[in-house]
């Protein structure tokens, strides 16, 4: 795997767990060649089309939104597969949500972790 050019962008791109660095590679790839971009602006662009697709890419903590009941719920974790199976075990569906919307439009823009009894 090439190192990218810009280091703020290979500090990033280190941070990325294996398909998402090799998804970084080939957006890049299809940005610099197909796209005509200069590389340095094909990793930029690249890095920007998996952080789009995958936001917790770079933080580690996803947000799962689901029903049960009718009721809304969201989980906030760092095991997405342990996530899904709890979810799953308690009769719900999950799905990715955006953290910075579900505290902002579900919560008023504060929402309080309490740890799982």
């Amino acid at each position: 795997m090439k190192k990218p050019i810009d280091p703020t962008v290979a500090e990033l791109v280190g941070l990325l767990d294996g398909d998402l660095a090799e998804m970084f590679q080939e957006r890049a790839a299809v940005r610099e060649y197909d796209g005509g971009h200069a590389r340095a602006h094909a990793e930029a662009l690249a890095l920007l089309d998996v952080i789009d697709r995958h936001p917790e890419a770079l933080s580690g903590v996803t947000v799962f939104a689901f029903e049960i009941d009718g009721a809304a719920h969201f989980v906030v974790t760092t095991d997405r597969d342990l996530c899904r199976e709890q979810i799953e075990r308690k009769g719900g569906t999950a799905r990715h949500a955006d953290i910075a919307r579900v505290v902002r439009e579900e919560f008023g823009g504060l929402a309080e972790l309490a740890p799982v009894a």
